[in-house]
This record gives C-alpha cells, structure tokens and sequence, in this order.
C-alpha cells in the first residue's frame, strides 16, 4: 500500500473570500410558512435496535438507488452497520474480529464505507458480495467519518498519534495521502465526489473555513462570514454549507462551479446546519428555531423555495427533533429522528 504525504505549503491554493454585512444577507433571507412539508416521510427502525436512551437507529448515507446504510446501537449498547434496502429489507454489518462497526457511507454500486473501534481502529470498504477491505493512514490514533464516491475513492478524518487532527484520501487504487489545506490545522473531512473532497479546516484567518481538495492535490477554500461549519459538494462542483456573522446569526450559503455565491437563511432560525446538496442543487439540512429548543428539518429546492418538516414521533426537547443528513439525485432524503425518549430513529422522505 503506497503511503504519501502532502506538502503544506506546495500544492496551490484557490482562495474565495466572500464575507457578507448581515443587512445583505438579509434581504436574501426567504419567508419560510411553517406549513410547508415534502410530500410523503415515514419513519423506520431496524430490527434489533435498542429502545433506551442513546439507542436505536442511526442512518448515516443514501445512494441514488435508495439504498441506506447506518449504524445500529441495541439494547446492550454494542453498535454495527446496517444496509436498508429500497424494499425496506435489511442487513447487517459486522467488520470481522471488531469490537465495535460503525458504516458512514455507500456509492452507487453497493460497496460501504466506514470504520472500526477497538485498540487497533481501521477504515474499511465491504463491497456488495461482502468483501471488506482495511486500511487507515499512518500514525492514526481515531479514525472518523469516511465518505466513498462512486469511483471507489475515500475520504475521512484521523486525530494522529500527536494528537491533532489531519484529512486523508484514498485513491480507488489504494494509495493513501494524508493533507491538511496550506497554512492549515485541524482538518476535517464532509464529502469526496469524483475524487474531490470538501471539508473544513482552521485558516490562515484564525477562523473555520470551508475547503476543497482537487484530485490533483491543489486547494480551494472558502472563508464565509465568521465561521463555517462544514461544506459538501455534488457532481456538479457547487458546494454548500453554513456559517456564523458576528452578530451570532446563522444562514446558508451555496457556491456554484462559476463562483456565483447565493445565501439563504429561515426566518426566526438560530442556527442552520446544511448536510447534503444533490446534482440538482437541492439542499437539506436541520435548524433550530426561537420558539422551541429543538432540530427541525429543511429542504431548500433548487428554485429557491424552501420546505420545513418534522419527521413523525420527533422530540421537542435539546438535541432532540429531526436531523436530515443525505439527500440522493433522486431528491430522496434520509437522517434520524430523535423521541422525547432521545431515543434514535430512521426517516425517509420521497418526493
């Protein structure tokens, strides 16, 4: 297995500053009616998934066939992977001779992606016959959150033997380049799209900031408002993401291929958090709001308009309510939905 590092400060760098006053982007804020809802969401729980609290079900990723993976924490709290099937047939996944599975990701053609916990934590790949494939870089202390795009290549974080955080990639040819952004610290990975990952990192500004590594080493980052908080990206290059201004207030922000850069935001929301974009430009996420301490789902459609909901049996309480977290090109969305139980559930959302 090839094993290669990035210089820090030899790859070239793209940098986009877009800091926007707080009055322009108010006037890009939509009036959102509480109404609004997708068309058809229901919930769902794996068999053999615990019922106390920190329990349950816990989709992670969606592909553009509808296949969801996801961990499952039972009423023993020992966690494992499951494959959802559009069918709604479920499998499970268990890494052999791991303490602990954790699947955060599958692409098109069935294989997942994902880590295991114990005195010796790895990455892995289980292809659809059920294949699995270990890996990590070195001098890895954690390992967490490893995304596959539909080419074979992997993207993840690790907080290394030196106790800081670096990004890495895994060409589908097994090569392994640990990274962090020029001038950068404390990398962390959200999405890999034809060998392109995105992610987020502490700049040169001394604040969060969004990036992209190309799959030929180079960098683009994006330092929006105060801080970012994560950046994701479909096939079509355009990327999304959150962010903080000064004054404490959240919002939205959506950069296409062309570097054309629209914001959005929910009225009375205090934080918004963007999770997945599709090819389409569609975009969801979870937001919390004045009215209550809970998470709400939203899904900003690529006219601009914007729909909020709340998956069946959502709690009302902190760290409660629903948390959309993959959108698939179909417009199908999948996350978890946490009771006043803090129980954990599985949603799915069709258009």
């Amino acid at each position: 297995m090839a094993f290669q590092r990035s210089s820090l400060r030899g790859p070239h760098v793209v940098r986009i500053a877009m800091l926007a006053a707080a009055s322009g982007l108010t006037a890009l804020t939509p009036t959102v009616s509480a109404g609004q809802s997708p068309s058809s969401i229901i919930t769902f729980d794996v068999p053999g998934a615990g019922t106390g609290r920190g329990q349950g079900t816990l989709p992670y990723s969606i592909n553009s066939k509808g296949a969801i993976v996801g961990d499952v924490n039972d009423a023993n709290n020992r966690s494992y992977g499951f494959l959802r099937r559009p069918d709604g047939t479920v499998s499970f996944i268990r890494a052999p001779g791991a303490q602990y599975t954790h699947v955060d990701s599958v692409n098109d053609s069935g294989t997942v992606a994902g880590t295991i916990d114990g005195s010796s934590p790895y990455a892995f790949l289980r292809t659809s016959d059920g294949k699995f494939t270990f890996f990590r870089p070195v001098a890895t202390q954690f390992l967490y959150g490893n995304t596959i795009d539909n080419l074979g290549n992997v993207a993840g974080t690790f907080l290394t033997t030196y106790d800081f955080f670096e990004c890495y990639v895994r060409t589908s040819d097994g090569t392994i380049t640990a990274f962090n952004p020029p001038d950068g610290f404390e990398c962390q990975t959200n999405d890999i799209v034809a060998g392109t990952v995105s992610g987020t990192y502490g700049g040169p500004s001394g604040f969060p900031t969004s990036f992209l590594r190309h799959p030929h080493g180079t960098f683009t980052d994006f330092r929006v408002g105060e801080q970012v908080a994560g950046a994701v990206i479909n096939s079509d290059d355009t990327v999304a993401g959150s962010f903080f201004l000064s004054d404490g207030s959240s919002h939205g922000y959506i950069h296409a291929a062309n570097g054309a850069v629209t914001y959005f935001g929910l009225t009375g929301a205090t934080t918004i958090g963007v999770a997945d974009i599709n090819f389409a430009g569609a975009v969801t996420g979870n937001y919390t709001n004045t009215s209550d301490s809970a998470n709400h789902g939203f899904q900003r459609l690529p006219d601009g308009s914007i729909e909020v909901f709340d998956a069946p049996g959502a709690g009302t309480g902190q760290f409660q309510g629903t948390f959309p977290l993959k959108i698939n090109d179909a417009g199908t969305i999948t996350g978890r939905v946490i009771d006043s139980n803090n129980v954990a559930h599985g949603f799915l959302i069709t258009p």
